[in-house]
């Protein structure tokens, strides 16, 4: 990719799945049976496309999974995250993921190590879970602190590919270019493409731009919404003309760009960054980043997750909009813990 301008990757499209059963309440934190399917969220809450039905429906089928996994090896699958320092939005993430896991039926383990955590430890904090055979998930919450930070996909690379839930590791990398795939796929990827297929509505010859080419969510992204596809369900998310916008494109290629697409999907975290004046009518938008926002307004209102998405304001002319917090976050935990029991099952295969 090129630094100074955006990167178009053409390709085809999407079709939705709309399924029901007996199903987890991310609110309650219990089981009902129920039947959310985009069209019906529609119809309660306008244009807002939130992730808790489909969150609810992939959490039921863990949930099952889970006490077939117990029944037959006589022992709960485990995940442990490690958590470095005190970033706000990891702390929230960490806690929703503990939260959702533990009720699942998962064991779920948390290790904080503090701020000033020296490489040296955080490689031994590693290679200890990969060497103990009770565990069956790791994940090294992201960011770390800034003294970390350079040597992020080192520590990632460090974790074992058959406890990697994140996908994160170079031999589940480039998921989209190996056939066949890896196991699992990276948990904000599978969750885009599940509210992309629960909107139900093709993607072939249709522009999408993806904003942020992270080699953890933005490029794997726009790989999965451009790629050809030989799978049924995958083929509904995919062939897509993608262009990836990112830190070096002007805010007024930006607003061309997104003013043009059919589909927009945000990943930087930065706050309020897609406004009403850059989407056009009937557009879909999903809002992948999440920031904390610290006005008086926001503090006041208990509103301080945000985000890239201006959401009041772009509700009003977008066709579908997820909500922050309340959209793709939900669904991204519940297909991280369908990551961990895939690779759980795979282990004792």
């Amino acid at each position: 990719m090129t630094d100074g301008a955006p990167v178009r990757i053409t390709g085809s499209k999407v079709s939705a799945i709309n399924q029901s059963s007996t199903s987890y309440d991310l609110q309650s934190d219990s089981f009902s049976h129920k039947q959310d399917t985009a069209q019906t969220v529609h119809q309660k809450n306008n244009n807002i496309l939130y992730g808790k039905p489909i969150a609810r429906r992939i959490l039921n089928e863990c949930q099952n999974e889970c006490a077939e996994f117990v029944n037959k090896y006589q022992c709960r699958p485990r995940l442990v995250t490690v958590l470095v320092g005190g970033n706000e939005s990891s702390k929230l993430y960490v806690r929703n993921k503990q939260r959702i896991a533990e009720h699942v039926g998962i064991d779920f383990q948390v290790i904080n190590q503090l701020m000033h955590t020296t490489p040296s430890q955080l490689i031994n904090t590693i290679q200890s879970l990969n060497n103990d055979d009770s565990v069956d998930g790791i994940i090294l919450q992201l960011p770390l602190p800034l003294h970390l930070i350079d040597k992020t996909e080192q520590f990632i690379d460090i974790i074992r590919a058959d406890k990697d839930v994140d996908a994160h590791t170079s031999s589940n990398g480039y998921l989209y270019r190996q056939s066949p795939p890896p196991l699992v796929t990276i948990p904000v990827v599978a969750a885009v493409r599940e509210m992309l297929l629960e909107i139900g509505e093709p993607l072939q010859g249709k522009d999408v731009v993806v904003i942020g080419r992270s080699k953890y969510v933005g490029t794997p992204l726009a790989l999965m919404l451009s790629q050809s596809s030989t799978t049924a369900k995958n083929s509904l998310v995919s062939g897509a003309t993608v262009t990836i916008c990112h830190r070096h494109t002007h805010l007024s290629n930006l607003t061309w760009y997104c003013k043009n697409a059919d589909v927009i999907v945000s990943a930087v975290g930065r706050p309020k960054l897609i406004t009403q004046r850059m989407v056009k009518k009937d557009a879909i938008v999903i809002d992948v980043g999440i920031s904390k926002s610290w006005t008086d307004k926001a503090v006041a209102q208990n509103k301080q997750f945000v985000g890239d998405v201006d959401f009041h304001d772009v509700q009003r002319v977008a066709r579908w909009i997820t909500p922050v917090p309340g959209g793709v976050g939900q669904v991204t935990i519940a297909c991280l813990i369908s990551n961990l029991l895939r690779l759980a099952r795979h282990r004792r295969q």
